[in-house]
């Protein structure tokens, strides 16, 4: 994540976009699914993620942030779930990097990640952007938007963070034990510190 961050100019609007999505994706363990939109045309305000759907827990010093992920692979009749990511390590926080994007972007409604041009965050455009910084870093492997989601759990793992919060934090369904476990929200957010301390590895996804 370091890599990405020294990588941009963040005085440039459509760089500003791209680390704020980068940051999301990673400390929220999202699916490119959940934030990005394949084009302008085919953005439903009931399916995508928009403004609306970002909500901190203090206008004038947040520390948790609130997203309505509105449905993912393993939720078919979209029920909607909450994610929460708390504050990280400067410059790794996305409470600070989505917050300053926002008062750049404003409230029309519209996708989430929007660029200069009006057009939104796309899988594709993610892919090729995050390929880029890597290849010029000279790291090996076959990168792609999944790679966050992975990295995400590993660095996790490697901080200790237990196996169920891991579960909680990336809403996989693969393990029955889950079924049984309440965790708080603020157990959620408090993890963010702990992801901000890892770098982006090796892994080819």
């Amino acid at each position: 994540m370091l890599l990405i961050w020294q990588s941009l100019d963040l005085r440039l609007p459509d760089h500003l976009v791209f680390w704020a999505a980068c940051s999301h994706v990673y400390f929220g363990f999202l699916r490119t699914s959940e934030f990005t939109v394949p084009s302008l045309a085919s953005f439903s305000s009931s399916l995508h993620l928009g403004v609306q759907d970002i909500a901190v827990d203090s206008s004038s010093a947040p520390t948790c942030m609130r997203i309505r992920n509105k449905g993912s692979k393993t939720d078919p009749f979209r029920k909607g779930t909450f994610v929460h990511i708390g504050l990280g390590r400067p410059p790794l926080c996305t409470v600070h990097s989505v917050m300053t994007y926002l008062a750049s972007r404003g409230d029309v409604p519209g996708p989430l990640f929007l660029f200069q041009n009006g057009q939104p965050l796309s899988r594709a455009l993610l892919t090729d952007w995050l390929r880029q910084i890597l290849v010029s870093a000279n790291i090996p492997g076959n990168f792609s938007s999944h790679s966050f989601r992975i990295r995400a759990a590993t660095g996790a793992a490697r901080n200790g963070v237990p196996d169920h919060l891991i579960q909680a934090l990336g809403r996989w369904s693969s393990s029955a034990y889950q079924l049984y476990i309440r965790t708080p929200s603020k157990s959620l957010a408090a993890l963010s510190s702990k992801l901000a301390s890892s770098q982006w590895p090796s892994i080819s996804h």
